[in-house]
């Protein structure tokens, strides 16, 4: 997970100048990709639940949101201020992050990791359901994931 994070970051940072990667803590993976994507001149963004178990760095490259909700619900604003999602993999919470930004009509992109995200795609297709609201997009790796988001950041460039 740690190399396809690196390789995630490598990707997005050839468009670093319009680009925001919000992160939900400073913790486990989402530490990795923060200190990657802060060294590589890409702005963070830190959508805190309250009592995060370590506070990120403040820096000319983050932004922290002191949110003093609970995970699910930091977790809805983190989904909702994104344009596109990317689970890196992850447990409960990136699966509740999934369906969030589905029914926010935020486009997804799982990346294989070897944990429990990785069960999405037996349970999905493109869609989540009927409604059809936002595409799932499915990434062997950070760098598939990295470059799936660059072509998304080129069409909303388009417009």
């Amino acid at each position: 997970m740690l190399k396809n994070s690196m390789c995630f970051i490598n990707e997005l940072s050839r468009f670093k100048e319009n680009i925001v990667v919000v992160l939900g803590g400073y913790w486990g993976l989402m530490k990795n990709i923060a200190d990657h994507a802060v060294k590589a001149g890409i702005q963070t963004m830190f959508i805190l639940p309250d009592n995060p178990p370590v506070m990120p760095p403040n820096n000319e490259n983050t932004i922290i949101v002191q949110t003093d909700l609970g995970f699910p619900t930091r977790s809805t604003i983190m989904c909702k201020t994104g344009d596109i999602l990317v689970a890196m993999g992850g447990s409960i919470g990136s699966i509740i992050e999934i369906m969030l930004s589905y029914d926010f009509g935020k486009p997804i992109v799982v990346v294989k990791s070897g944990r429990e995200t990785d069960r999405v795609p037996q349970c999905f297709d493109k869609y989540i359901d009927h409604r059809m609201k936002a595409e799932l997009l499915y990434a062997s790796d950070g760098c598939e994931a990295g470059r799936i988001v660059v072509d998304f950041i080129r069409e909303l460039l388009k417009k």
